[in-house]
């Protein structure tokens, strides 16, 4: 049952709408995935010679069984914030003559398969070669240590699928844990007590008697047991279906009436960048940006009129990129509902573009105060603002409609990839890589001035010429309206 349910996902991969999009993703996350791999293979093989050089009088592999303990924990630590657990589409099964343990163990099987499993073992094995080839120790204890080190391993996979499943969506339930965390660092600065010793002893016992490399595999089936029991717990119908209802306070958005036609719209979008977490964090981080600026203008190697400009795009833009790239996929899930109500595209896309314009007067505004590092600074704040408007915004909507990726928004907003497709990849050039294509060149023939002027013309042309504009792209997605519904189809 275990590769008939992998057939499936098989399947489903290669059938879906987005199977494109979903494939350049996975092949730009393969090339991070090697670039890693081959660093992670650089540390393994130089952590032998590192080690004896730090410390000549010690053998390497006790050196590092000292500090086992914190690699340990900042693997879990890196495993809870960015290894999203593994999705089978349990739902369908249910309903079908498929046993709730037969899809749990597929579901946690396919975990194995995780990218991270490898990567503590990169560093090892070429870093247990060194040590089998110095003659520190015999194969046997060598073999036993980086057996008990996998277990090690495992065990944070299925510790961190409980985690995730037990605390994602209740992190104050996590505060207990943090507080003996901090006791124990606190133990361990002031010398009181070394849980990083008692960890280091046993893989130096584990040398000693490589029989012991038996005993994190026993606890990996207790962990295991845990986490398979309480998936199985849970995966039912109507599992996450809450009994009360919760009651939201909302804030009073009577003030967006004064828009006429695009009021329903534009209140439709604030409540939803403040309800949902990925289109908040979209908000805090528009708003972090505006500090960008400071890790440059404070930095006299970057004080030069390009990074300006370059600082002004993202600051004043940021939340164009961030928010205008995923539309129309934020509504995937009621788009389908939008077609049947007497409403136009054109009106539509116009309360979108009324959206984006408002964060970019709005970050425009607020980073003013760069004119405490000179005027020009405010000035070309002032031309990116214009022409993220005029121009970037635009831009996000026409690719909007190539657009065919589901989002789910109560998904985790950490290293979500959901939404993401070749659009989202290909609209980095026109929005960054063009103006500074534009700008530079006049710079350097013609004067500053120049270029500043030219991006705000253009700007001002693209707002003058708005209306024209969305008559174009409102056709545009009126025409591939049926593929964009196909696709959100699609929940892979």
């Amino acid at each position: 049952m275990f590769f008939k349910l992998l057939k499936l996902e098989f399947k489903s991969f290669f059938r879906s709408a987005t199977f494109g999009k979903s494939l350049a993703v996975k092949l730009f996350m393969g090339f991070i995935g090697l670039y890693f791999f081959f660093t992670f293979l650089s540390l393994g093989i130089s952590l032998y010679p590192l080690c004896k050089e730090a410390v000549p009088r010690e053998k390497p592999l006790l050196v590092v069984n000292s500090f086992l303990l914190v690699w340990l924990a900042a693997e879990l630590l890196l495993r809870f914030f960015f290894q999203n657990l593994p999705v089978l589409d349990a739902k369908p099964l249910l309903t079908q003559r498929v046993t709730r343990s037969q899809v749990v163990h597929a579901l946690m099987a396919k975990s194995l398969f995780s990218f991270y499993n490898i990567l503590t073992m990169t560093v090892a094995v070429p870093f247990v070669i060194f040590n089998r080839i110095s003659g520190d120790f015999d194969s046997v204890s060598l073999i036993g240590w980086l057996l008990t080190l996998f277990g090690m391993v495992l065990i944070l996979n299925f510790l961190n699928f409980w985690i995730q499943r037990k605390f994602s969506g209740y992190i104050k339930a996590l505060v207990p844990f943090l507080i003996i965390c901090l006791v124990l660092i606190g133990l361990e600065y002031y010398k009181l007590f070394s849980v990083t010793n008692l960890f280091g002893n046993f893989f130096n016992l584990v040398l000693i008697y490589p029989v012991l490399c038996l005993l994190p595999f026993a606890v990996l089936v207790l962990c295991y047991r845990l986490t398979f029991m309480d998936v199985k717990e849970h995966l039912y119908m109507d599992a996450y279906l809450r009994e009360t209802q919760k009651e939201y306070r909302t804030a009073d958005l009577s003030w967006t009436s004064r828009f006429g036609t695009l009021a329903p719209f534009l209140e439709l979008d604030l409540k939803l960048l403040w309800r949902n977490k990925r289109t908040r964090t979209v908000v805090y981080l528009s708003f972090g940006f505006l500090a960008y600026g400071l890790l440059f203008y404070t930095n006299p190697a970057f004080l030069i009129p390009g990074w300006s400009l370059f600082i002004g795009l993202f600051i004043t833009g940021i939340f164009v990129i961030n928010f205008g790239q995923f539309i129309p996929a934020w509504d995937s899930s009621y788009f389908a509902l939008l077609q049947t109500r007497p409403i136009t595209m054109r009106t539509y896309l116009k309360a979108k573009a009324l959206l984006m314009d408002g964060s970019v007067l709005i970050l425009t505004i607020l980073s003013t105060f760069y004119v405490y590092f000179g005027w020009d600074k405010l000035y070309v704040h002032i031309v990116c603002g214009v022409y993220n408007a005029g121009i970037n915004i635009p831009v996000v909507l026409l690719f909007g409609a190539y657009n065919r990726k589901y989002i789910d928004l109560s998904n985790s907003n950490v290293f979500n990839y959901q939404g993401i497709g070749l659009a989202q990849w290909l609209i980095s050039f026109p929005l960054i890589i063009l103006p500074c294509i534009i700008w530079f060149p006049i710079k350097v023939f013609i004067g500053l001035t120049a270029a500043n002027v030219t991006l705000l013309s253009l700007g001002i042309l693209g707002l003058l010429c708005r209306p024209l504009i969305l008559n174009f792209i409102a056709q545009l997605y009126t025409s591939r309206r049926f593929s964009m519904l196909e696709g959100f189809k699609q929940r892979s």
